[in-house]
């Protein structure tokens, strides 16, 4: 059975028909277990905007930011009849056996892998929901990585800046490292493309 990370891009949370869109996404993905990550969007930028006011500590910016995650996830559980908020690895594990899709809450699921014998997640606004997902991700072990945006992929994996607004954080590569594949859907344009963006540097990858 295969398994991947979904990251719901915060730019799609705006559209009234996203629950369709992303059925229809998770239908064509080769994968029969579906963990979903939430974009912080608008929450996110809340965020930034009371980090501008009060300079809030770097850590705290991080983890409020992180906190804005768990509430989108809380609206994506609300849209998605069929899917679960869990706040560790076990219940995912438990909700995706039982053919539903399980939203993260990334606070928590975070807070039970920081165990203090992994490579720590970066802290501040240059590791960005992307690479958060990325993250468990790897840490899970997952098949695949999935990132549903509002904009087609880049033509290459450069940060060029003509591509830098249309692709992810400046710690997404090194976080991802090439051990999975990551995926690429357009979701406001056509949910059922799915593209390889970043093949897997360690194995072939299989199409998602």
């Amino acid at each position: 059975m295969k398994t991947c990370i979904v990251k719901v891009g915060g730019s799609l949370l705006t559209l009234p028909d996203l629950a369709m869109r992303l059925r229809k996404m998770f239908a064509v993905l080769a994968a029969d277990r579906i963990f979903v990550v939430g974009g912080g969007g608008e929450a996110a930028e809340l965020v930034r905007k009371w980090d501008l006011i009060h300079r809030l500590d770097e850590e705290v910016a991080h983890w409020l930011a992180i906190d804005s995650m768990s509430l989108t996830g809380s609206l994506l559980a609300g849209l998605l009849n069929e899917a679960t908020l869990v706040a560790d690895h076990q219940s995912a594990e438990n909700n995706v056996a039982r053919g539903g899709v399980a939203i993260l809450a990334p606070r928590l699921i975070l807070d039970e892998l920081h165990d203090g014998q992994r490579e720590p997640l970066p802290v501040g606004w240059d590791c960005t929901s992307d690479s958060i997902a990325g993250w468990i991700a790897t840490q899970w072990n997952v098949d695949s990585l999935v990132l549903a945006k509002s904009v087609d992929a880049p033509n290459d994996c450069s940060m060029s800046s003509e591509s830098e607004a249309a692709s992810v954080d400046a710690n997404f590569d090194s976080i991802v490292g090439g051990r999975l594949p990551v995926y690429w859907c357009n979701v406001r344009t056509n949910p059922e493309s799915v593209v390889l963006w970043k093949p897997a540097s360690c194995q072939d990858a299989d199409d998602c």
